[in-house]
């Protein structure tokens, strides 16, 4: 009995035996199972490095902030700093320290918690770090221990030590001991010394209670642990150790403080790399980036914004609508020559939206050399051509209530006979609209758009869509792309892709993107020179005057209908540059300080070009040997003659220069004329009502200078709504007939301008005057005729030099 006893007993051992076995054997099997596979494994997330146009740091994008580095390049103290603290066997053990996971096991019984200490060896550490979680169970424990021995069997002890290194967390935002180094010293990690070296290796037990940042005192008495370490096992000597005890912290975290350097031009270029090699391999491929940017200009323009809006200039408003201080700027500098972006700020802050590429906003007038230039490509116009800038009506059905004037000038000023150079110099209206209509909006667009401008709509291209001429887009415009399109007319009419990076390399030094950016010709060197030569009048003599430097400098000026947008985009012979001003929320920024206008604009664009060129040679714009300069008279756009009271000297495509010498201009009369009839003044007329007038001898056409002034009447306007207009009529200018209510140009039945001339009574609302007797009259005439010796003289002493 008692031998069948113990044969049960002995069985049901056995089964329970070879149960627990086989549950054992599955569990782990499984656990195995549902382990990572580590056969390529190369090395976990690397930060993405960024560089500027001179090699230097300016930011890593990163999931974890990590840079690889070889372990030959890292010093002998650290590497023995590492295994002195961590894993003093690790150059003999498989993986796994069963003597020290023994003694840890003993510790952990008696204090009762299984899983207070865990022995782990610089292997299983590095196989936790890369592949698991850091939960203290036993599962984790299990896959840890069986990763450990296939790192051992897979790879040597230095490649080993090399992964963790590389791998492991040391405080802050710092993976990996390169980064470490640079977060901590200011240093790269081969030029370590013994003293940072062993600091560096005492933070994997507790990066943040023994980072130096944050406790400076636990920091040096874990180095000096560390340190003591060294010596026990002999990896330094006495003196090396007290020496290095001895040594202070000497942090050095320069590298946070240019966290906000061209933070927009970052976004750019962080969205570029994420468009190209997707966000994963972006923030943990390990890529050098190399860029376009230009520290010293990034500097100068973001100094300039901040003196800006610092002293004033710029005022400060905090919007309802927005987080963000109004209005926003932005500044985009491009190299002309290859499209290179050397300066981005896209607002003032560091927030998310980037002004500089997503804001699509009004251009104003900074799109009128784009119409210009279509003029001078597609339609048979020149520098010289004149254009009629007076009134025209948004209805040409006749007077009616439903008339309005449309487009207007600025402060309803209207010039009268005009060039193309005189219209663009002073941003007139009228003259853009007029050249719109003639040459189509359709090819407007289709020549705006080979310039890189791509946010049109559809409703853009609308066959009467005038107001496209004035720089009223259904969307708007970039400040980028609008630099990039004037950048083609300094280039001599190329158009070359704007672009902030040049090369990528991958985390193997490998080049795996360089910059091909697109380059094409939009327009001839020529007609490239003819806008440019207009805008540059700009600057010289109009809107952009503030823009002014010791070289030559081309440029427009853009403001919006109430303020709601201001631009100067303008550039030399090297550099083409927008600014922008506006409010995020499109209010008006008419403000109770000041308005802000395109005049602060181009002061923001002057003051920072100054700079940025300051040390550039310079290099004017240079004359195509296609193009002749011509002396023309400006209200004819004919040769100038000896009688032409005023001479613009214009750039002509040679062949399309006038041939023909002006004929309007000839000897002029001053006669006195009573100002209330229009007709010939008696000597009793009023002295008050009676002026000097200019007429040509022969034509009797009256000429300037004069001013008229006219006022719409329009039921359907409220009384401050009425256009109140003025015409300005120039020295040697032809006085235009004009319709009083409108301003709009009287015109013979055959077409041609009606002009004031002479009149050939006196005035009769005085009958107590005698007229001029026939002494009188000839005494004027003798005097008429002495100033007309040297006619082209008297004509500037009369009207002054223009």
């Amino acid at each position: 009995m008692k031998k069948r006893t113990k044969a049960i007993f002995l069985i049901t051992f056995l089964l329970i035996f070879a149960l627990g076995t086989g549950a054992i054997l599955g569990a782990v099997t499984w656990i195995i199972q549902d382990t990572p596979d580590i056969s390529d494994y190369k090395g976990s997330s690397e930060a993405t490095l960024i560089y500027d146009a001179k090699g230097e740091l300016l930011t890593k994008l990163f999931k974890e902030n990590r840079v690889y580095v070889p372990l030959e390049r890292m010093p002998e103290d650290l590497k023995n700093a590492i295994v002195a603290i961590e894993d003093t066997k690790f150059y003999v053990h498989h993986g796994i320290d069963f003597w020290g996971i023994g003694r840890a096991m003993v510790n952990n019984i008696m204090k009762g918690d299984l899983l207070d200490q865990g022995a782990s060896t610089i292997t299983q550490q590095l196989a936790r770090n890369a592949f698991l979680t850091l939960d203290k169970n036993y599962l984790r424990k299990i896959q840890e221990a069986y990763l450990a021995i296939q790192f051992e069997r897979l790879y040597t002890k230095s490649e080993i030590l090399e992964m963790y290194l590389n791998e492991i967390f040391l405080g802050h935002s710092a993976y990996g001991v390169e980064t470490a180094s640079l977060q901590y010293f200011g240093k790269h990690v081969w030029e370590l010394d013994l003293a940072e070296s062993a600091l560096i290796a005492g933070l994997p037990q507790s990066p943040n209670n023994y980072s130096p940042l944050r406790n400076p005192k636990l920091a040096i008495k874990r180095r000096n642990v560390v340190l003591d370490r060294m010596y026990e096992l002999d990896y330094i000597s006495k003196s090396e150790r007290d020496k290095a005890k001895n040594e202070k912290l000497n942090l050095d975290t320069v590298e946070e403080k240019s966290e906000n350097r061209a933070h927009y031009f970052i976004l750019y270029v962080r969205d570029q790399l994420i468009d190209r090699f997707g966000a994963s391999m972006v923030y943990s491929g390990g890529l050098k980036v190399h860029t376009t940017l230009d520290p010293e200009m990034q500097k100068l323009a973001e100094q300039t914004i901040n003196n800006k809006i610092e002293n004033g200039f710029i005022p400060s408003f905090q919007s309802n609508q927005s987080e963000n201080l109004q209005p926003q700027l932005s500044l985009v500098s491009l190299d002309v020559n290859n499209g290179a972006i050397r300066a981005m700020v896209g607002g003032r802050g560091t927030d998310q939206f980037n002004r500089a590429y997503q804001a699509v906003r009004q251009p104003g007038s900074a799109f009128k050399p784009f119409v210009y230039s279509t003029a001078l490509i597609e339609g048979d116009y020149t520098t010289g051509t004149v254009i009629n800038d007076l009134p025209m009506l948004a209805s040409e059905s006749g007077k009616g209530n439903n008339l309005s004037i449309w487009p207007r000038d600025y402060g309803d000023h209207y010039r009268g006979l005009i060039n193309l150079n005189t219209a663009l110099t002073h941003s007139v209206n009228v003259a853009a609209v007029k050249l719109i209509k003639d040459v189509g909006v359709k090819k407007v667009i289709d020549f705006t758009k080979r310039l890189g401008i791509s946010t049109f709509t559809e409703n853009d291209g609308l066959a009467d869509h005038y107001s496209l001429a004035l720089g009223g887009l259904n969307r708007g415009v970039t400040p980028l792309e609008m630099a990039s399109a004037y950048s083609t007319f300094a280039n001599k009419g190329i158009y070359t892709e704007p672009h902030a990076i040049t090369r990528v390399y991958n985390k193997h030094d490998k080049l795996i993107y360089e910059a091909q950016p697109e380059s094409k010709m939009v327009m001839s060197q020529e007609d490239s020179y003819l806008i440019t030569s207009m805008l540059k009048s700009v600057v010289d003599n109009g809107t952009g005057h503030r823009a002014q430097m010791n070289r030559d400098v081309a440029g427009k000026t853009g403001t919006t209908n109430d303020y709601t947008d201001a631009w100067f985009v303008g550039f030399t012979s090297q550099i083409a540059t927008s600014v922008w001003i506006g409010e995020d929320t499109r209010r008006s920024m008419e403000y109770d300080v000041k308005t802000v206008s395109s005049g602060e604009a181009a002061q923001i664009w002057g003051d920072y070009m100054r700079a940025a060129v300051k040390d550039m040679p310079v290099i004017n714009f240079q004359m195509p040997e296609n193009i002749i300069e011509v002396d023309v008279d400006p209200y004819t756009g004919l040769l100038a003659n000896e009688y032409s009271p005023r001479i613009d000297v214009l750039p002509y495509k040679r062949g399309t220069e006038p041939n023909q010498k002006e004929s309007l201009h000839g000897p002029v009369e001053t006669v006195r004329v009573d100002k209330a009839s229009g007709l010939l003044a008696t000597e009793n007329c009023p002295s008050d009502q009676v002026e000097e007038r200019h007429y040509i001898s022969g034509s009797n056409i009256r000429i300037g200078p004069a001013q008229k002034s006219f006022r719409e009447v329009n039921s359907n306007k409220k009384s401050d709504e009425l256009v109140r207009g003025t015409y300005t009529i120039a020295a040697g200018e032809p006085v235009q007939q004009i319709d009083h209510e409108y301003g709009i140009p009287k015109v013979q039945r055959n077409g041609n301008l009606r002009y004031e001339t002479k009149p050939d009574r006196y005035c009769n609302r005085h009958p107590a005057s005698a007229p001029l007797t026939q002494e009188q009259d000839t005494s004027s005439d003798n005097n008429n005729s002495k100033k007309e010796e040297n006619p082209i003289r008297s004509l500037f002493d009369i009207f002054g030099n223009d």
